[in-house]
C-alpha cells in the first residue's frame, strides 16, 4: 500500500528532497571515517549480518551487538517495524553494511532509516548504554501538504491526538512488542483518515518507552510544518510516524473516530 511520494530529509540545517523508493535508506552521518578493507570495515560487515540474522529470528524483530576488538570495535542495533514478518525483516536489512559505507562515505557512526527497519552502527556504545532515549534522531517529512481547503489547526490536533494514543498503546504492554499502529477516522474532507505507528527498542522499560515516545510527540510540531501530510522521527530508542495513507500491515490497533 505504499504511495509514490517525496520525502524531505532533515539533518541539522541541511534539507534534501529524495524519492520515497529510490531514497532508501535515509541516513544521519556522524564523525570519523574508516578505510576500505580495514579491520573496522570487516567488523562492521560481520556485525551487520549478525544483527540481521538476530532480528529476523525473533518475534521482537530486534537485535543489538558488537564485534571486533578495540580500537576497531563496532556497536550496532537493528529494529524492524513491528507489523512485518521475520522474512520481511530479513529482506529489509541485507545491505545495511553496504549502505552504511555508501550513504555516509564510510562514517563510523551512521543511522539508517528504511521503510521497514532502522539500523544504527557506531564505534561508540553510548546509544546502546542509553536506556531512556531518544538519542540521535533522523527526521523525515513528505514534500506534499494536506489540501488547501483543510483546517490546518484541526489537522494538527488530530495528528497529535492520534500519535499520543498510538504511543500510549505501544508503551502499555510489553506483549505488544513495544509497537502499535493507529488510525483516526474523521469527517474533514481534507484529511478523512490519518495513520500512525509508534515503536520502541525492546531493551528499554515500558516507562522509558512511554517517556521516549511522549518526547517525540511533544516535539512533533516544533520539527515539522503544520500542514505537512506525512512525517516521521526515528532514533535508536523510539520511532514515531504519521501519514494520510495506510502504510502498515493489518488492522489498526488503535482507532479514533471524530
Amino acid at each position: 500500500m505504499a504511495r509514490c511520494t517525496l520525502l524531505v530529509l532533515l539533518v541539522a540545517a541541511a534539507v534534501a528532497v529524495v524519492p520515497l523508493a529510490a531514497g532508501q535508506p535515509w541516513a544521519t552521518c556522524g564523525d570519523g571515517t574508516y578505510e576500505q578493507g580495514s579491520a573496522y570495515e570487516n567488523n562492521l560487515l560481520n556485525l551487520a549480518l549478525t544483527l540481521r540474522d538476530g532480528a529476523s529470528s525473533q518475534e521482537i524483530l530486534f537485535s543489538t551487538g558488537s564485534n571486533g576488538a578495540a580500537p576497531n570495535t563496532v556497536y550496532g542495533l537493528l529494529l524492524c517495524r513491528g507489523d512485518i514478518s521475520r522474512a520481511d525483516c530479513f529482506d529489509c536489512s541485507p545491505s545495511v553494511w553496504k549502505d552504511a559505507e555508501s550513504a555516509c562515505r564510510r562514517a563510523k557512526d551512521v543511522a539508517l532509516v528504511y521503510n521497514e527497519c532502522y539500523a544504527r552502527l557506531s564505534d561508540k556504545d553510548d546509544f546502546l548504554a542509553d536506556k531512556v532515549g531518544p538519542g540521535q534522531l533522523t527526521t523525515l517529512m513528505s514534500s506534499t501538504n494536506i489540501s488547501s481547503g483543510a483546517d490546518v489547526a484541526a489537522y494538527d490536533r488530530a495528528v497529535t491526538r492520534l500519535l499520543a494514543a498510538t504511543a500510549e498503546y505501544a508503551a502499555g504492554d510489553i506483549a505488544r512488542k513495544l509497537f502499535a499502529t493507529g488510525q483516526r477516522v474523521g469527517a474533514d474532507p481534507g484529511f478523512p483518515n490519518l495513520y500512525a505507528t509508534a515503536q520502541c527498542a525492546f531493551d528499554i522499560t515500558l516507562e522509558a518507552c512511554r517517556g521516549c515516545l511522549e518526547g517525540l510527540v511533544a516535539r512533533w510540531w516544533d520539527t515539522f510544518p503544520a500542514n505537512v501530510d506525512g512525517a516521521r522521527i526515528a532514533g535508536p530508542r523510539c520511532l514515531l510516524r504519521s501519514e494520510v495513507y495506510p502504510f502498515y500491515t493489518g488492522a489498526p490497533m488503535v482507532v479514533l473516530r471524530e
